[in-house]
């Protein structure tokens, strides 16, 4: 069992590394597929110069984020749909980042525009900077269409769950080497082991050979007898001589 873990281990670790790489050789193809999807410059709804204005065509449940160069003033616009009814939006979140295009330009987000209802509304900007408008929705579910893209994705989110996986199988693997897998059993009385007997089995401890110490009253009777003799011996070499003294 052990040895069957740790070779998972190594299979699914040399799977995580192959697809870690895949994923950063497929990055360097997949960049320029990238910039042309996310960079504000080359993909964008509208492009507004101060004092300008346009119309753009906005779906339901849509996120449309407009967009200035990082230094520049502040923004100043206005969405306006067909009744006249203006959407302020909402100001941008922590998920909302700046962007980086191909010629190394930031663009930061000002407002964006989710749930909107559908229909074609009108962009004004009344500010002092250029805005981009752009749908981010629609260029991230472009970016699915390329391959390299994909090849990116599958390599860069499965390679670490499989090394993850690899990582904790090896450490399962090296925790089981060297435990014995002798099962427990009864003795020869038939009887169940003790803690201590249960301990040794499992960890494989041989039990020294025990010493036999002899019965201390295994030998009376032969002691007895032996007594007995010497008795009778003294008593057959005195008796005469006692007998001589005592007549005198």
């Amino acid at each position: 069992m052990t040895e069957a873990t740790l070779r998972w281990a190594k299979r699914l670790t040399g799977v995580s590394v192959l697809l870690l790489l895949i994923g950063v050789i497929s990055y360097y193809n997949a960049m320029p597929s990238m910039y042309e999807e996310l960079d504000p410059a080359q993909s964008h709804m509208l492009e507004l110069g101060p004092g300008e204005s346009g119309q753009v065509e906005i779906e339901a449940f849509g996120e449309y984020v407009a967009l200035r160069l990082e230094g520049e003033g502040d923004a100043d616009l206005r969405l306006i749909d067909s009744d006249g009814q203006e959407d302020s939006g909402s100001n941008p979140s922590t998920l909302d980042i700046t962007r980086t295009g191909e010629d190394g330009v930031l663009y930061v987000p000002v407002r964006v525009f989710r749930s909107s209802t559908a229909g074609e509304y009108t962009l004004f900007n009344d500010g002092e900077t250029t805005l981009w408008f752009v749908d981010d929705i629609s260029a991230q579910a472009s970016l699915f269409t390329k391959p390299w893209f994909v090849v990116m994705m599958v390599g860069c989110c499965l390679g670490p769950v499989f090394g993850v996986v690899g990582l904790i199988l090896a450490l399962v693997g090296w925790g089981g080497r060297g435990k014995g897998n002798s099962p427990v059993v009864l003795d020869n009385q038939g009887r169940l082991p003790t803690t201590d007997e249960l301990y040794r089995q499992y960890h494989g401890i041989v039990d020294e050979e025990e010493i036999e110490v002899p019965d201390p009253f295994a030998d009376v009777d032969d002691v007895e007898s032996s007594l007995q003799e010497t008795e009778e011996i003294s008593s057959e070499g005195t008796g005469p001589d006692w007998k001589g003294w005592d007549e005198g």
